[in-house]
């Protein structure tokens, strides 16, 4: 159980190290939000926007950002075979709901600093794809893992990420909890 918990934080780790690239093309002041419901002060100049307008603005656009595991439902868990309470960590930039059933780690990642174009693949093969009404991209990456990208806004997105024994295709489960993940996006 340990090595699949290390090569789901080792599959999340390289997918949020090679969105994130090397882009100073965005100028402004970060200022921590306190209160995901409440807007920031900003300084003259710099870029403006809240939670509900799809612009980014670091404020995750509507989505639970402190709080990942709020997209994972105790029906979710129970889906899923978890039995274990989930955990969260902060993995690069992104909020980490982690979870683990007896043949797959999964997690839940939301991003709110970069959308869907910055999905970028992990040694695999990205595909478009659509999970409910929102757009998404899949890959299998070189760790093994199966990675779904769903896009919320331009500056969002709620990753997936489920990683097996190498014995086991974890596409269906990381398909499967994306569906049930999916409803609950802005």
């Amino acid at each position: 159980m340990d090595v699949k918990r290390l090569v789901l934080v080792a599959g999340i780790a390289v997918t949020l190290a090679l969105a994130v690239g090397c882009d100073n093309s965005i100028q402004g002041q970060a200022n921590p939000a306190t209160n995901p419901g409440q807007e920031q002060p900003t300084t003259a100049g710099s870029p403006t926007s809240s939670p509900s307008d799809g612009g980014g603005g670091g404020q995750g656009s509507g989505l639970p950002v402190n709080n990942p595991c709020q997209l994972v439902s105790s029906d979710t868990l129970s889906q899923l075979s978890v039995t274990a309470q989930p955990t969260t960590e902060m993995v690069g930039t992104a909020h980490v709901c982690n979870m683990n059933s007896a043949d797959f780690a999964m997690g839940v990642a939301i991003r709110t600093d970069v959308g869907l174009d910055g999905f970028n693949s992990s040694g695999g093969t990205v595909h478009d794809t659509t999970v409910g009404s929102h757009q998404a991209k899949q890959e299998v990456d070189n760790t093994g893992s199966c990675v779904i990208g769903i896009g919320v806004s331009a500056m969002s997105r709620v990753d997936i990420t489920v990683t097996g024994d190498g014995t086991t295709d974890p596409c269906p489960t990381a398909t499967k909890l994306a569906s049930l993940v999916e409803p609950k996006l802005p």
